[in-house]
């Protein structure tokens, strides 16, 4: 089962950041990154972010649609998400230098 996408933000309009990121655990191969505006002009800013994955992950091989008959818990499925949606995320992708916390250079000078 796909986890699940972040009821506050139902299509691209409402996507909070800039950079889209898309990843998939049993692909390790198919992870990416597109720019917020480029995807909005490309499908449309009130595409639902369900569309916008069906629409990024066609080609995936454990897509349901190309599976039909396959509803057993052996067969995997496709998993591709956003993973900057998940309630674990660290920091978001686009995430100013200027907004960073400060760090200690060892060495530097006093």
């Amino acid at each position: 089962m796909r986890p699940p996408i972040r009821p506050d933000v139902p299509c691209l309009a409402a996507y909070p950041y800039v950079i889209v990121r898309v990843a998939c655990p049993h692909c390790p191969n198919r992870t990416g990154s597109y720019r917020l505006a480029r995807l909005a002009a490309r499908l449309g800013p009130e595409t639902p972010l369900e569309d916008v994955l069906r629409r990024i992950a066609f080609d995936c091989p454990w897509l349901n649609e190309r599976h039909p008959r396959s509803k057993s818990q052996y067969v995997p499925k496709c998993k591709a998400h956003f993973p900057d949606l998940e309630a674990a995320s660290p920091q978001p992708p686009d995430m100013p230098p200027g907004l960073m916390k400060l760090r200690v250079v060892q060495g530097g000078k006093a």
